[in-house]
């Protein structure tokens, strides 16, 4: 039943509007975390506990067996300084889940989302599962919730670089910046205590791990990683069986996010002088034309066949199987977040055996990788299920490990 709960939860649509609340106290700012990124913020939900148990169960009856919420929640869009893979300062968006309590210190959740292709298919926009999740632990914990939408989606001034870490990790880390902030201008009781947890699935677990990343070994003592949950993603793309798919006729059901990926590493990189190097026609012409930030996953992934290698040159596909140390290998590397680091916060990797989109081997070398190093690491098979299926389990058993580390405190 816990399944089905999720399930429908990411069919949910729809936003309540509200008009923002008064003033009640204007803390003072006790906590400057990144120095201050903010920018500006724009109201964009409010849900008390009976409309949030209202908006699951109109299309979950008796959702109160799953869900429990204690506080309501108001929501702000932010917008906020942070910097591109060129180190140029650019404007990012994401969300701020605000539980409506005074006079506490709390922590932060961190929930990236997965793929995007369209800038709208973001927390920010879209009212699917990746804007209800956060809005469920903000209200049953009273910890804050941030949704980063991630450099080029969103309200971005950017196009997207799929799997960039050095993106991805800015984008979550420079977003805290900005919550204390946030706070103080809408005047709400709350100071954030430094504690952060991490929570994502898909390319959000990379993003999770970039983030990690990023405030264990530049801000150890800024912030406190308490835990982490990166969850199915593409963490060890030059180890793993996921560039098999590159290498011979193999079919996956979602060949455009390799024609992303490959998109996002010449953007990045400039691996070769043009596209033709890579792809036969008209597949050479087209990779830009779609990753513009204006097209949707399922309209991307009808222009390229099941059969991806099909797309390739057969030189580049060669190249790929013969020459270990040729030059995507070594751009593909540069996106791995598993090399030069060691988790100290407690991490779980989580993920389905059976996994057709992100192969289960990326988190069997992540694992391993960190445990050799003496990392904080566990896995946890969540069994025979579905890139999709694995999602709603991966999400529940996140939640049943952080609710009882996660501490509310009153000042």
């Amino acid at each position: 039943m816990r399944l089905r709960f999720f399930f429908y939860l990411i069919l949910l649509t729809g936003a309540c509007s509200k008009q923002e609340t008064k003033p009640v106290v204007d803390p003072p700012l006790v906590y400057e975390t990144l120095g201050n990124t903010y920018i500006s913020h724009r109201y964009k939900d409010r849900l008390t506990t009976a409309q949030l148990r209202a908006r699951i169960n109109g299309f979950f009856p008796n959702a109160d067996t799953f869900i429990h919420p204690r506080y309501d929640v108001i929501v702000y869009r932010v917008f906020y300084k942070t910097h591109d893979y060129k180190n140029n300062e650019i404007t990012a968006s994401g969300l701020v889940y605000i539980p409506e309590i005074e006079n506490y210190y709390v922590p932060l959740v961190c929930y990236q989302h997965g793929t995007a292709i369209q800038k709208q298919e973001v927390p920010s926009i879209s009212a699917d599962m990746n804007y209800y999740v956060p809005f469920i632990m903000a209200s049953e914990t009273g910890t804050l919730v941030c949704a980063a939408d991630y450099i080029g989606l969103g309200f971005s001034d950017s196009l997207h670089h799929f799997y960039e870490p050095t993106e991805e990790a800015n984008s979550v880390v420079d977003m805290l910046g900005s919550v204390q902030v946030l706070l103080n201008k809408t005047y709400r009781p709350l100071r954030f205590n430094s504690d952060v947890f991490l929570m994502g699935y898909s390319q959000g677990g990379h993003a999770t791990l970039a983030a990690q990343r990023k405030l264990e070994t530049k801000y150890p003592n800024q912030f406190h990683v308490k835990a982490s949950a990166p969850m199915a993603s593409w963490f060890a793309l030059e180890k793993s069986n996921q560039l098999n798919i590159l290498k011979d006729s193999l079919s996956f059901s979602f060949s455009g996010a390799y024609a992303f990926l490959i998109n996002s590493l010449q953007t990045t990189q400039q691996m070769y002088p043009s596209y033709a190097s890579v792809f036969v026609r008209p597949y050479d012409s087209l990779t830009n034309v779609l990753f513009d930030g204006t097209k949707t996953i399922g309209y991307v992934d009808t222009k390229y066949p099941d059969f991806f290698y099909n797309t390739l040159q057969a030189s580049f596909r060669n190249e790929l199987r013969n020459n270990t140390n040729n030059v995507f290998l070594q751009a593909v590397k540069k996106y791995d977040v598993i090399n030069d680091w060691i988790p100290k916060a407690p991490t779980r990797f989580y993920h389905s055996i059976n996994d057709e989109i992100a192969f289960y081997n990326n988190s069997e070398i992540a694992f391993n990788t960190f445990k050799q190093k003496g990392g904080d690491v566990e896995l946890i098979n969540l069994g025979n299920y579905s890139h999709f299926e694995g999602n709603i389990i991966a999400i529940e058993k996140v939640r049943d490990w952080f609710y009882p580390l996660i501490q509310i405190t009153p000042y």
